[in-house]
């Protein structure tokens, strides 16, 4: 923009000039209770706001702590990073950076919003994790979008070290945890494993669960939230981290003690039954988990029979990582409980 053009309309520099200006229409559709919680609108500013920026609404995601400005600082990078990849026709579902706007003396990240609706929306309908037709496209959906961006953004190959990354975070963030021994050795059993192969590094959503992904007209129409988000990285860390979110929240809507409908075998049990189902049980639902995770690793040029291994390891980055404490030592103790190797090791043929 030109200073000329700056002169005439400036561009607002408060949260406030956008979110009050008279013609401006929005609506508040996130806001959480996490330590970096935000408030997210969707907004469409007056006429003229971005003379030569987006002509539609914009995503205005506001700090309310410090460590949420954080994390908007990395999103902002990320973003601004992103903008100058070349991604091709994915590059219309990935948010566009417009401005930092002052929020309180903390930064707001403005951002184009993208059309469609969160994959957390249909899932949460009644029983629909109970039909697999519904189940599969949403695999499909996930795993077809990450292929194309993996694509996109490949590097060159480095050896995997993602295992024994993790272990070191959990050393650093659990050291006092009476499971921690547990899940490092489940993790050492997955080093050996992984350590290795090597893999073409790529950017790396690092939050990549359902209800991160936008869909419309059956495809990903966004993929947002991108604070989590690396330059250059394992590219294991999304593929696993869709699987295992999806997993999680099946028992979601059964009570506890109960059976959770259309999966034999998972009741709602404890913390995450649904992910040692998914991992270790016999059924469609495991069918679709572990199919989905071995086309990811033959996609990625990988052996298939590495997907648990691979699956240890991602969990075993939600306990370090996770912004709740609650949320990441029930995820270290879900990992101590599991087997270092899947029942069927002997079996898998890749």
């Amino acid at each position: 923009m030109t200073e000329a053009t700056r002169a005439v309309h400036p561009l607002p520099g408060s949260v406030h000039e956008v979110l009050f200006a008279p013609a401006t229409r929005g609506v508040l559709i996130a806001a959480s209770r996490d330590p970096d919680a935000k408030l997210t609108f969707v907004v469409t500013p007056a006429a003229n706001t971005y003379p030569t920026g987006p002509t539609g609404a914009v995503a205005i995601k506001i700090p309310a702590t410090p460590a949420a400005a954080a994390a908007i600082r990395r999103e902002t990078t990320m973003l601004i990073q992103l903008r100058d990849s070349r991604l091709g026709s994915i590059a219309g579902t990935i948010p566009q950076y417009v401005e930092t706007l002052d929020s309180g003396g903390l930064p707001a990240l403005v951002s184009t919003a993208l059309p469609g609706t969160p994959m957390s929306v249909p899932y949460h309908r009644w029983l629909h994790t109970g039909r697999s037709r519904l189940v599969a496209a949403d695999f499909a959906l996930a795993g077809g979008w990450l292929r194309r961006f993996q694509t996109a953004t490949a590097g060159e190959p480095a050896p995997i070290t993602w295992a024994g990354q993790v272990s070191a975070q959990l050393r650093d963030r659990w050291h006092a945890h009476p499971h921690l021994e547990a899940a490092l050795i489940r993790l050492a059993a997955a080093d050996r494993q992984l350590s290795g192969h090597a893999v073409a590094q790529t950017v790396v959503h690092g939050d990549y669960w359902f209800g991160n992904l936008l869909v419309a007209d059956d495809a990903i129409s966004g993929v947002i939230d991108w604070e989590g988000g690396t330059r250059s990285g394992c590219p294991l860390r999304d593929l696993i981290r869709f699987a295992l979110s999806y997993c999680l929240y099946l028992d979601r809507h059964t009570r506890p003690g109960h059976r959770v409908l259309r999966h034999r075998g998972l009741r709602h049990v404890g913390f995450g039954p649904g992910i040692s189902y998914g991992l270790l049980s016999r059924g469609w639902l495991p069918d679709l988990v572990r199919e989905y995770l071995r086309d990811g690793l033959r996609t990625l040029g990988l052996p298939a029979e590495l997907w648990y291994s691979a699956a240890l390891t991602g969990l075993g980055e939600i306990a370090a990582l996770a912004n709740s404490d609650e949320f990441g030592g029930s995820h270290l103790t879900l990992l101590a409980g599991l087997p270092p190797w899947p029942p069927t090791t002997q079996q898998e043929q890749g």
